[in-house]
This record gives structure tokens, sequence and C-alpha cells, in this order.
């Protein structure tokens, strides 16, 4: 069978009865246009059956209908269900808005390097980050004007959007809630420190052991990957190092995972004899045996949030960072 043609201006034109100029200004967004010709076009193209072509639109308009998503990392972060569901809310706002996501999953490095001379090449209208470990491309692509959106705290004072969790006050909840069911010593497995979000969340766990008067020792802050293997491999060694903890922060949930195997397979019980809390409130943490206690924070609204902030962009709005708040949710393991 053969492909059904695409209908061209000048059929919608001719079905219409108006002119292929006219046809052109309505599906290029021009408000200008008689609305009784505008209503005959949009009922062409809906008896049609016309798909407005991305290329053509691009060509006409200036845009390409592309937002780049990207993860300053390797593709071994899908091990973690976060990057699903952020990703998720992110594409969800754009397609809303007649928006397609080109996903990037690579270590950013320079600013001149691979991920850099694409995003600089025009193929994109924007760009959204996560886990940045440098503002250095962002300050490049600023320069050039194209719109951006940070997903976390930029590291430096640039102004940049961004929109970002309450880390800090998730890892200062979660620190505290381990010492107020009696834990005397606490130690955190950070997420990447070279992310904001890392450093905020082992801030907030500082922060609660100043206020106790004291210090962590020695080998009880472990820079941790957000791996699940790195949660096995940090929580051997401060069993190692210090048999009496009886509290572990993990900075995600499937660190506190890891964490949690190594203790089980050991023959510590949790939460009798280590308490363990994790970070983000994933479905693991709800299935875990036992039930993980997390801070949750909302991943989907995170993701949908940097959405948002590029398509006010688009429109040459003026945008605020935003902050989305996290709660502390008990279940068995501390």
């Amino acid at each position: 069978m053969a492909p059904i043609a695409r209908p061209t201006y000048a059929v919608i034109a001719r079905t219409a009865n108006v002119s292929e100029a006219t046809v052109s200004r309505v599906l290029n967004g021009d408000d200008s246009v008689h609305p009784e010709r505008a209503r005959r076009v949009h009922e062409a193209v809906e008896k049609l059956g016309y798909k407005k072509n991305r290329v053509a639109s691009a060509l006409a308009s200036g845009r390409t209908g592309l937002i780049a998503v990207v993860i300053d990392d390797d593709l071994s972060v899908f091990a973690d269900p976060f990057w699903g569901t952020v990703t998720s809310g992110v594409s969800r706002v754009l397609m809303e808005n007649g928006l397609q996501t080109v996903l990037m999953v690579s270590p950013v490095g320079s600013a001149d390097g691979g991920v850099a001379q694409y995003l600089k090449s025009g193929e994109v209208d924007g760009a959204i980050f996560f886990a940045l470990h440098s503002d250095a491309l962002v300050t490049k692509l600023q320069k050039q004007g194209l719109p951006l959106v940070i997903t976390g705290t930029p590291h430096s004072s640039n102004d940049v959007a961004f929109v970002d969790t309450d880390n800090f006050g998730g890892g200062y909840a979660a620190t505290r809630h381990l010492m107020n069911q009696g834990a005397k010593k606490v130690a955190i497995i950070t997420g990447d420190i070279g992310t904001t979000a890392a450093k905020q969340r082992l801030d907030g766990y500082l922060q609660v052991y100043r206020e106790s008067g004291h210090v962590p020792a020695k080998g009880l802050i472990c820079e941790g990957d957000y791996s699940f293997e790195s949660g096995q491999q940090h929580a051997k060694k401060l069993i190692a190092a210090h048999p009496d903890v009886d509290g572990i922060f993990a900075s995600n949930d499937l660190m506190a995972m890891g964490a949690m195997s190594v203790l089980q397979d050991m023959g510590i019980d949790v939460p009798g004899k280590v308490r363990v809390v994790g970070f983000d409130d994933s479905l693991i943490a709800q299935t875990a045996r036992p039930a993980l206690t997390t801070i949750r924070q909302d991943v989907v609204a995170l993701g949908e949030a940097a959405g948002t902030l590029m398509i006010a962009q688009l429109n040459g709005q003026d945008v605020e960072p935003v902050i989305l708040p996290t709660d502390l949710v008990v279940r068995a393991s501390a």
C-alpha cells in the first residue's frame, strides 16, 4: 500500500478557501489573521489530518522545538530510580508545550567538550542540567543567550534559573531523627560530593552534630556516589572501623539499601543495633524489609518545576529560583 501523502499548504488552502500565505501565518501562530479565516484553516487541518513538520517549523520560527536534558554523569546513573522519575516530570511539561527532549547522559567535562559543542551549535532551544559538577559551561552558554535551567543549586553566584530540593533541611531532619531515636554515633554516606545536593545534605548532618556539642569521629563521614555498591562498601568500612556505630544516614535510598543489605548479611539487626535513614522516598524505600525511613522529596515535581522554568524563559518571562520542601517519612528502619 502506498503511503498516505502529507497534506501540503496548497491542499489546506484550497480546503479552507484561503491563500497559502494565510495557512502559513495561522500554523505559525500569527494572531493577526481574521478569526473566520483562522477557524477555516484549523478545521481544514483537522479534516486532512495535517501534522506540523518540526524541521519546517524550525526554519520558520527560528526554534528547533528541542530541549536538551543533560545529566552530568555516565549511564550507571539509571540504576537509581530517581532519574527515570525526575526526567519524566521534565518531559511531561515540555511535551504539553509542544517541545521534545534530547536526553544527554555524559560527563560534561570542560566548557569546550563534546556536550558543550552540541549545546552551542544551535540544535536545541534550551538546556536543563542535572548533577552539574561545575558552572563553567553554564557561564559560556549564558553569554550565548541560550535559555538554561539547573536542577540543583548552582556552584557559583551565576544569575541562572534553578530548581532544587531543601537538601540541607532534609539532611538535618534525617540526622536529628536518628539522634532523637537514641543513636549516639551517627555516620553519613554522602552522595557525589562534587554536586551541591550532596554537600548540602552533608551540611545538614554536620549542623546536628554542632548543635549537640560534638564533632563526628574520624571515618564517620564516607564519600559515596549514590550507587547501591557504594552503600555496601562504606557500610563494611564503617562497621570495621566503628563497631559501635548505631546510626547511618545515606544520602539516597539506593545507598541506604546497599548499607542495609551488608548489615543484614553480617547479622546486624536493623533497627535494633543500627538505625538507617535514606533520602528520596523512592519505591524501593517502601518495599524494603525493613521498610526504609527516609526523607521524601517530590521528584516528579522537581522535574516539572525545571520544565516550567524553561517554558517561562522561552516565553520571555522573568523567573525566580524554586526550592521544594522535604519531609521525614518514618518507617521501620529507624
